[in-house]
C-alpha cells in the first residue's frame, strides 16, 4: 500500500487520484495512519461484500422466547431442596 502523509496528500492530490486507481492509499498525519483512499470500484466492492457478510440474522423467536421466559415462574427454595433431595435418591449422596 502506498503512503501519504496528508500534507502530501494534499499538494498532490491529483496523484494521488490516480495512483488510487491501481491500489488504496493510505494516508498518515504525524506518523500514524489516519485514513484510507481507495477508488470507488473498490469501495462498490467492499461494500457488497460487507453487505453480504452482515446480513441481520433471523432473530423472529427472540420476542416468543422473551415473552414465555418472563412468564415463566421463577424457581423457590422448595424447588431447589425438591431438586437435590431428586438427584440424592437417584445417585446417592
Amino acid at each position: 500500500m502506498i503512503t501519504f502523509t496528508a500534507t502530501d496528500a494534499k499538494n498532490r492530490f491529483g496523484e494521488l487520484l490516480e495512483a488510487v486507481h491501481r491500489e488504496p492509499i493510505e494516508i498518515d498525519k504525524k506518523g500514524r495512519p489516519v485514513a484510507v483512499m481507495l477508488s470507488y470500484d473498490t469501495y462498490q466492492e467492499m461494500k457488497e461484500a460487507l453487505g453480504e457478510a452482515k446480513k441481520p440474522s433471523d432473530l423472529s423467536w427472540l420476542s416468543q422466547w422473551r415473552e414465555t421466559a418472563t412468564l415463566a415462574p421463577a424457581a423457590s427454595a422448595d424447588d431447589e431442596t425438591a431438586y437435590h433431595e431428586h438427584l440424592d435418591q437417584k445417585y446417592g449422596r
